[in-house]
C-alpha cells in the first residue's frame, strides 16, 4: 500500500525515513537558497512583465507542491528565465491591458500549461521530452539568452527600453548609448563583475544577496536617486491568495500556443536537470511522474497569483553545491520567502532596477553555451546548422517561433536521413570474419559473385523503393553477381511496405538467376517477415540464418559453383524469437 502511494506521491516514500541529520543539511541549504533566490524571484517576475511580488508568490507555492510529487531531490522549481521571457514576449503584444488583466492571463497560462502536463501524464507521454534534441535546446537557449541579455542591458545602461525583436532592440540600444546614465552603468556593471567573480571563486557565497543589500544601502544613504538611478519602488506585503482566473474561449485561443510551448519547454528543462543529477548521484527520475509533478506545481502556482514556472538551473545548482538531501530544501526556502513577503518587502523598495538587470544578466549568461555549440560544430555540421537556425529563429521571430523552427528542422533532418539512407556495400576486413564498408575502406575484400548491402536506417515505407532501386542498379552494373545479401544489422525496424519490397526484389532477382538472403536480422524484423507472409513467399532459407558468415557458408554449401568461404567451426543458427 505504501509503495503504491509513493508511486503517486513520492514524499510518502522518503518522508518516514527522514532524519534530523538530513533536516540539518536541508536547513542550511534552504537558508542559503533563500538568500540567493529572493532577488532572483523578483527579477524574473519583472522579466515576465509583472511586479516583483509575483515572483515571491510563485517562489512560495511552487516548491511546496513539488515537494509532494517530484522525484528530483535537488530540484528547486519556480520562476525561470526561459519561461519568464516567453511569457513576456507573448503577453507583451497584448497592448492596452492593465496589470491586473496581465497578471490574470499569466496565471491562466500557468494553469493551462499545468493542465497539459497532467493530461500528458495520464496518457503516459513522458517520452515527449525527446521531441526537443540537445542540439535544438542549445540553439534555443542561446537565442533566449541573447534576447534576455539585450533586454537587461537597457536597465544596466539606464536607457529607456522599447518593444521589438532582438535586432530592433539591439540597434536602438547601440544608437542611444550617448544617453547612458553613467551612475546607473557603474552600479550595474560593478554588480555584474562582482557576481561573475563570486560565481567563479566562491559559489557558496550569497553574492546576489550581498549585491542587493549593498545597493539598497547606497540608494538609502546617498544622493544616487537624484542622479537618475531608477529603483523598484513599493512592494506590497502579504501572501498570495487563491484566485481562479476567468477563462473565455478568446483567452483560450490566445494562450493555447504559449501554454503548450511553456509546458514543453519547462518539461524539457526539468528532465534535462533531473537526468543529469540522477546519473551523477545514481537515483531514478520517473519521467511520467515528473509530468504530474510539473502539472500539479504549475496549476497550484496559477491558482495562487503566480505565473509559469519550471526547474531553475541556477537555484538547483546551488542546492547541489550545498548538499541538499531532499526536496525539503525547497520547502524551507518557501517558508522563509513567505516570511519575507509578509514582513520584509519594505526593505527592497530602494533596490535599483540596474541590480535587477545585473542579476538576470549573470543568471542567463550560462544559457549561451559557446563551448557546447563549438562541440556540436566539430561533430556534425548539419546539427550545428539546426542549432544556429533555432538561435537565429528566436532572435528574428521570437522565442515561440524559434523553438518550433528548431523542432521542425530536427524532424525534417530525421526524415531526410530516413528517406535518403546511406547504403553501404560491405566487404570482408582482411584476415578477419568481420565485414565493413568497402567505399570508406577500399582495403576490405569484395566477395566474388556476392553483393552485401547494409542500409544504415530503419527499412520502412519512406525508403523501401529507394533501397530496391539502388540494389537493382548495382546488380545491373555487375553481371557476375549471383547472391545479394541484405545485412539488417543497422535496420532494426521493418514495416509492411518494406516487407512487400523484399518480396518484389526477391522475385526480380530470382527471375535473372540471382539468389537473395537476409543476414543479421533482429527478432523484430524476423517476426515481421514471418507474420507478413514474406517468409512463406520467398522461402525460409532466405530469412532463417542471421549471421553473415553463416549465410555465406550456407550458400556455398548449397551448391554454388563459386566457393565463398569455408564453414565455420560448430555453426549454429540463432533461434527465432516470437
Amino acid at each position: 500500500m505504501r509503495e503504491e502511494l509513493a508511486s503517486t506521491i513520492p514524499i510518502a516514500g522518503w518522508l518516514p525515513a527522514y532524519t534530523k541529520k538530513l533536516f540539518r543539511v536541508d536547513l542550511i541549504a534552504g537558508i542559503t537558497l533563500t538568500a540567493f533566490a529572493i532577488p532572483e524571484l523578483m527579477a524574473y517576475a519583472q522579466l515576465a512583465g509583472l511586479p516583483p511580488e509575483y515572483g515571491l508568490y510563485a517562489g512560495i507555492v511552487a516548491p511546496l507542491v513539488y515537494c509532494l510529487f517530484g522525484t528530483i531531490r535537488e530540484m528547486n522549481i519556480g520562476p525561470s528565465s526561459s519561461e519568464a521571457i516567453l511569457t513576456a514576449a507573448m503577453l507583451g503584444i497584448l497592448s492596452g491591458i492593465d496589470i491586473a488583466r496581465y497578471a490574470s492571463l499569466a496565471a491562466l497560462t500557468a494553469l493551462m500549461a499545468g493542465s497539459f502536463a497532467v493530461l500528458a501524464r495520464l496518457l503516459r507521454l513522458g517520452f515527449i521530452v525527446n521531441l526537443i534534441s540537445e542540439t535544438v535546446l542549445k540553439g534555443f537557449l542561446a537565442g533566449v539568452g541573447l534576447v534576455i541579455i539585450c533586454g537587461q542591458l537597457f536597465k544596466i545602461f539606464g536607457i529607456h527600453s522599447i518593444q521589438g525583436d532582438f535586432f530592433t532592440q539591439l540597434i536602438y540600444l547601440l544608437s542611444n548609448l550617448t544617453t547612458t546614465n553613467i551612475p546607473t552603468l557603474i552600479l550595474g556593471a560593478g554588480a555584474v563583475l562582482f557576481l561573475i567573480c563570486a560565481e567563479k571563486r566562491c559559489r557558496k557565497l550569497p553574492a546576489a544577496l550581498i549585491v542587493v543589500i549593498v545597493s539598497i544601502l547606497l540608494m538609502s544613504y546617498t544622493d544616487l536617486a537624484a542622479r537618475g538611478i531608477q529603483v523598484v519602488g513599493t512592494i506590497p506585503a502579504g501572501l498570495p491568495g487563491l484566485v481562479i482566473p476567468e477563462l473565455s474561449f478568446t483567452d483560450f485561443q490566445i494562450l493555447f500556443p504559449l501554454a503548450f510551448a511553456i509546458f514543453l519547454l519547462s518539461y524539457v528543462e526539468n528532465m534535462s536537470i533531473g537526468t543529469s543529477l540522477a546519473r551523477k548521484y545514481r537515483y531514478k527520475v520517473d519521467a511520467n511522474q515528473e509530468l504530474f509533478a510539473l502539472g500539479a506545481t504549475s496549476i497550484a502556482t496559477g491558482l495562487f497569483q503566480g505565473f509559469p514556472v519550471a526547474g531553475s538551473f541556477s537555484r538547483t545548482a546551488l542546492n547541489e553545491i550545498n548538499g541538499a538531501a531532499t526536496q525539503m530544501t525547497g520547502v524551507i526556502a518557501a517558508v522563509l520567502t513567505a516570511i519575507v513577503a509578509l514582513f520584509l518587502t519594505g526593505l527592497f523598495t530602494n533596490m535599483p532596477e540596474a541590480i535587477i538587470g545585473s542579476l538576470i544578466l549573470v543568471a542567463v549568461i550560462r544559457l549561451v553555451d559557446v563551448n557546447g555549440l563549438v562541440r556540436i560544430a566539430r561533430i556534425s555540421r548539419d546539427e550545428f546548422g539546426i542549432a544556429m537556425a533555432t538561435c537565429i529563429g528566436v532572435l528574428l521571430f521570437g522565442i515561440l517561433s524559434g523553438v518550433f523552427i528548431g523542432v521542425i528542422l530536427s524532424i525534417l533532418d530525421i526524415l531526410y536521413r530516413v528517406t535518403s539512407p546511406r547504403i553501404a556495400i560491405l566487404g570482408r576486413v582482411p584476415d578477419t570474419r568481420q565485414y565493413a564498408d568497402r567505399i570508406r575502406h577500399p582495403e576490405n575484400e569484395a566477395i566474388p559473385g556476392v553483393l552485401i548491402i547494409r542500409v544504415d536506417a530503419p527499412l520502412i515505407f519512406a525508403n523501401a523503393e529507394i533501397v530496391k532501386d539502388r540494389i537493382e542498379e548495382l546488380v545491373a552494373d555487375d553481371p557476375e553477381i549471383k547472391l545479394v545479401i541484405l545485412d539488417m544489422s543497422s535496420s532494426p525496424i521493418l514495416d509492411v511496405s518494406a516487407s512487400d519490397m523484399i518480396v518484389d526484389l526477391s522475385q526480380n532477382l530470382v527471375a535473372i538467376g540471382i539468389s537473395i538472403r537476409i543476414a543479421e536480422a533482429t527478432w523484430q524484423v524476423r517476426r515481421m517477415l514471418r507474420i507478413s507472409g514474406v517468409e512463406k513467399m520467398i522461402g525460409e532459407e532466405v530469412t532463417q540464418t542471421t549471421s553473415l558468415e553463416l549465410v555465406l557458408a550456407d550458400w556455398n554449401c548449397a551448391g554454388s559453383t563459386n566457393p565463398v568461404c569455408s564453414l565455420p567451426e560448430n555453426p549454429q543458427k540463432d533461434p527465432v524469437s516470437n
